[in-house]
Formats: C-alpha cells, structure tokens, sequence
C-alpha cells in the first residue's frame, strides 16, 4: 500500500507541496464516481491566507484519491496552491463542491483533513454541533462504530474555525441541503513512512463507512 499511496501524492507533493511544476490556473480537479458520496481534499497542498502560507495537511490528498478509486466516490481535491477555500468567503473550489452536488445529485460530502491531536483520538468528526448532518445524526454514530470495529479511536470534539460560516460543510449543507462532515485525522496516523498500518487502518475505516452509506441508499430508493 506504501508505494501506491507515495505514487497517488506525488502531484501535491510537487515543489514542496505548492503542487503542478508550473502556474496554472486550474484550482482543482475532479474525479467521477457511481456513488452519491463526494469526498473532498481541499488542503491537499499549501494554501494562502493573507499574506501567509499554510502548510498542506500531507496525504490527505492521496488518501481522498485512494478512497475514490476503493469506493467509487465522486472526488475534488485542490492541486495547486491558491486561497484556502474554508476561509475565503467567495472561492473557486467551494463553488465547484456545491455544483458538483447538485449536478450529481450527491447526498453525502465528506471533507478529509489532518491536523496535531493533543490527545491520543485518531480522527475528529466536525459537523458545528451537528448542525451540518442535518438531522441524520446516525452517520456520527456509525462512523464511530466502525472506528472501533477497525481500533480507530473516533471523537467528536467539534471545533469549528472561528469563521465557521465561510467553511465547505458549512456552505454545502445550508445551499444543497444535504448532510456533510470534515473528517480530521491525526496526522501521525497518517506518515505512512512511520505508521503504514494506521494509515490502513485510517482507510478502511473510512471505506467501510461510505460503503454502508451507499449501500443503505441504494436499498432506500
């Protein structure tokens, strides 16, 4: 799994993960799918806010295009640096998410990062309080379930940024109507260098729960 995860992000990793080798104006791209599950990988490479530039949460874009390729998910993923779309309040890549949605009739959007965990969880689910899942509390629930199916400690702390209204679970789930979550993984579990079998673990769990999800809507139509 090393070698495919290393090959899957070597494009963010491109010139110290500022992406592609050259400027250009493509702020993402795309990748189709046959479930109604769009993932999402919008810090994949370093962003700008400000006059500042914000490291990538590394691997986060291959793990997003692993999963699609497992899963069959719709995918989005940023692969050049530009401004961070959970911040600006008018972005490229937040738009293209919430047309995708619509014009895919998606019905879940799963937002991957990474980030420094103080304590010893493995992955945070932010929903703003479940404000984002719109009532479908469930996914949470069975999220967790399978995270402990598979020794993945899932938590729950719910930290919005400071700015949450400009944030894409936020803005998706208010314009589409359809529950979304950020899925925050510590980033140790996610150096496949130094803990390949957690980064696995990291996958299956995240596979098994959009497999379900497909599965149930498929069996609801």
């Amino acid at each position: 799994m090393k070698e495919e995860i290393l090959g899957l992000e070597s494009d963010f990793a491109n010139n110290e993960y500022f992406g592609t080798n050259v400027w250009t104006e493509e702020k993402y791209r795309v990748l189709s799918g046959n479930v109604p599950v769009l993932l999402s990988a919008p810090h994949s490479v370093n962003q700008i806010r400000g006059d500042d530039v914000r490291n990538a949460e590394k691997f986060t874009g291959a793990l997003t295009r692993y999963l699609c390729n497992a899963t069959s998910s719709y995918g989005i993923f940023q692969i050049f640096t530009h401004a961070d779309p959970n911040t600006d309040i008018e972005n490229a890549y937040k738009n293209a998410v919430v047309n995708l949605v619509n014009a895919y009739n998606i019905k879940l959007l799963i937002d991957i990062h990474s980030s420094t965990f103080k304590d010893d969880a493995d992955i945070d689910i932010v929903t703003n309080k479940r404000q984002t899942l719109r009532g479908n509390d469930d996914l949470y629930n069975n999220f967790k379930q399978i995270g402990i199916m598979h020794g993945i400690k899932v938590e729950e702390n719910n930290e919005p940024n400071k700015e949450k209204e400009n944030e894409i679970i936020t803005v998706t789930s208010l314009i589409c109507g359809i529950p979304t979550m950020r899925i925050v993984i510590n980033n140790k579990r996610l150096n496949i260098y130094d803990n390949e079998k957690d980064f696995y673990k990291i996958t299956r769990v995240i596979e098994d729960f959009i497999n379900g999800f497909s599965n149930e809507n498929v069996n609801n139509k």
